[in-house]
């Protein structure tokens, strides 16, 4: 990945607080408050876990270096024992949402979330604070692996698929006329199901909802531009002209928009 795209992400490992910054007056943790509450995490887990802890990694916008007023750190907590938990607390003043499970979880987790890519972000771009088994690291190295692959390519004969759905919000929309609040509600969740085709044709792994079109805007400002312009206010007579361009840009690669009649070829059933 190129830097600005890392950077859209939240991919960097690194921190601006240098004097001047605005960065600086903001009310989250500084790099090295951050610092000082690792050793006493792992403190506590050892504390709660005993010899069931196995590793433990941080991950999420602090570890990116891009936090902001409503932060909090991700811990990842990895055990032996056959169970998992999930728990937010507060520690420090920091909120910290915490996953325990066993490394074949994760691997689990990995394997099954092939559009999203969740776990394997948080793994490839996350930091090991405790990993004296080795394991983060082996986690770490698969799941670099995993995000470099990217997501699954839209077979062939899917491609009718968001040509159709596409198509379908389309005309839902034309249907609410008389409603704008609703009319606001579906344009909104047209363009994000627009920009998720627009990853899977172009296999990338899709940002979080608040950075997707700062993501976008890094390796496709066209397209971001186009989105962006869909999602200004205005009346619904444009926004729905701008939702319609939008969409054939982006299905262009695959035929456009359905027409009213079409049809796909006789399959096996299952």
């Amino acid at each position: 990945m190129k830097q600005e795209e890392l950077t859209a992400w939240g991919c960097l490992h690194t921190f601006e607080y240098e004097k001047g910054s605005s960065i600086i007056d903001m009310p989250y943790l500084q790099p090295a408050e951050l610092e000082a509450i690792f050793p006493e995490l792992i403190a506590l887990l050892q504390d709660e876990l005993g010899d069931d802890l196995r590793g433990i990694l941080a991950t999420g916008s602090y570890i990116h270096g891009t936090p902001g007023p409503t932060s909090d750190l991700d811990v990842h907590v990895v055990i032996a024992s056959p169970r998992r938990r999930r728990k937010n607390i507060m520690f420090k003043g920091l909120e910290i949402e915490m996953f325990l499970n066993p490394a074949e979880q994760i691997r689990c987790y990995m394997a099954e979330d092939k559009e999203r890519g969740i776990d394997q972000h948080m793994f490839a771009f996350g930091r090991a604070i405790y990993d004296p088994h080795g394991v983060i690291a082996e986690l770490q190295r698969e799941a670099h692996q995993l995000w470099e692959a990217g997501p699954p390519r839209l077979p062939v004969d899917r491609t009718w698929y968001p040509r159709y759905i596409l198509a379908d919000l389309l005309r839902d929309i034309e249907d609410l006329d008389g409603d704008e609040e609703a009319s606001y509600l579906l344009i909104a969740h047209t363009v994000e199901s627009i920009l998720h085709t627009h990853y899977t044709l172009h296999h990338r792994w899709p940002a979080k909802p608040k950075r997707l079109l700062s993501h976008l805007a890094s390796w496709d400002a066209e397209t971001a531009a186009l989105a962006r312009n869909t999602l200004k206010p205005g009346t619904l007579t444009t926004q729905r002209q701008a939702l319609r361009q939008l969409a054939e840009h982006v299905l262009a690669p695959i035929g456009g928009l359905m027409p009213l009649e079409w049809s796909i070829e006789w399959g096996p059933l299952g």
